[in-house]
C-alpha cells in the first residue's frame, strides 16, 4: 500500500507541475561575435521555441556586428524565424519574428545581391522585386501598423513601375494600376490609427506555416493559376493565384541555404510560373 500510496503521490506532482519549461537563453553578456556564436553552439541541439528565437536574435545580431551583406546569415535568422512562427510561439514572440521577416524581404528586393531568387525574361528583375515585397507584406501584417504601411508603400510603387512597362497588354496595365492604387490607399488608412493590427486569416495562415506547408500551398495555387487559365478565367483570378504560389515559392527559396532534392524539384515550378505569368499579362507580338 505504501508503494501503491508512493507512485499515485508521483503521478499527481507530475500531473500538476506540467511540462517542462526550456530554459531561457542569456544572451545579454555576449557581447562579441565569438561569445555569440559559443551561445549558438550551446544550444545547437536544442528544438524548444526559447532556442529557435535565440537563434534568429543572434544571427541578426552577427549581421549588425559584422555588417556583413552575406545572403547566408540573412537565410540562417529567416529560417530560424519561420521556426518560431510554425511552432506555437507566444503573440509577441510571433510579432517580432514577423516584423524581421518583413524588414529582410525588403532588403532583398531592393538589393538583388540578398537575394537567391532570379526570375527569367525581361519582366524577371521586377518581377521578382514585386513577389518578395508582396512576402514582406504578409509578415508585416502579422508584425505591426507601421510594417505593414512602409512595406504597402513599396509594393504600391514597385506595381506602378511594373504597369508602366511597355511590354504589357492594355488589360494588364489597368490590372496592374488598380493594385497599386489598392496598395497605397490601404497604406494611407493603416497611417489614420493607432490601434492593434489584426492579421487576416489569409496572412496568419501564410506566416504560421513552415517550410513544407509553404512548398504545397506554393503548388496548390500554381495549380490553381494554370486551370483558371486554361479555363480563361479572368485576369485578376489568375494573376492573383500566380503571385501567392511565387510568394510561397520564394519563402523557401530565400531562407534555405541547402536545398534537398524534393526541394529543388517543387521550386522548379517556379520558373515555369512566371513563364505563365508573363504570357498572360504580356501584349501579343
Amino acid at each position: 500500500m505504501r508503494i501503491l500510496a508512493g507512485a499515485v503521490l508521483a503521478l499527481c506532482v507530475s500531473c500538476t507541475s506540467g511540462p517542462a519549461v526550456a530554459p531561457p537563453v542569456a544572451l545579454d553578456r555576449a557581447r562579441t561575435p565569438e561569445q555569440l556564436r559559443a551561445v549558438l553552439d550551446s544550444i545547437r541541439e536544442r528544438t524548444d521555441v526559447e532556442a529557435m528565437m535565440a537563434r534568429a536574435r543572434i544571427y541578426n545580431r552577427l549581421r549588425e556586428m559584422e555588417r556583413s551583406g552575406s545572403p547566408t546569415l540573412l537565410a540562417l535568422a529567416d529560417v530560424s524565424d519561420i521556426d518560431v512562427l510554425s511552432h506555437g510561439a507566444p503573440p509577441a514572440l510571433k510579432a517580432e519574428s514577423s516584423a524581421r521577416l518583413a524588414a529582410h524581404f525588403r532588403e532583398r528586393a531592393d538589393n538583388p545581391v540578398l537575394s537567391r531568387s532570379s526570375f527569367p525574361g525581361h519582366l524577371g528583375e521586377p518581377l521578382r522585386r514585386i513577389v518578395l515585397l508582396t512576402i514582406a507584406s504578409q509578415f508585416a501584417e502579422a508584425a505591426s501598423r507601421p510594417e505593414l504601411a512602409v512595406t504597402l508603400e513599396k509594393l504600391a510603387s514597385a506595381t506602378l513601375a511594373f504597369a508602366d512597362g511597355e511590354a504589357l497588354s492594355p488589360d494588364a496595365v489597368k490590372l496592374w494600376r488598380k493594385r497599386s492604387e489598392a496598395a497605397k490607399a490601404r497604406a494611407a488608412e493603416l497611417g489614420k490609427g493607432d490601434e492593434p493590427l489584426e492579421a487576416s486569416v489569409e496572412a496568419r495562415s501564410f506566416c504560421d506555416a513552415e517550410l513544407q506547408r509553404h512548398l504545397e500551398d506554393g503548388t496548390r495555387a500554381a495549380d490553381l493559376g494554370t486551370r483558371e487559365k486554361a479555363n480563361r478565367g479572368e485576369m485578376e483570378g489568375i494573376l492573383q493565384w500566380y503571385i501567392l504560389a511565387l510568394a510561397h515559392y520564394g519563402v523557401v527559396r530565400e531562407a534555405v541555404l541547402e536545398l534537398t532534392p524534393a526541394q529543388e524539384h517543387a521550386l522548379a515550378a517556379q520558373e515555369i510560373v512566371v513563364r505563365s505569368l508573363c504570357d498572360l499579362i504580356c501584349r501579343e507580338p
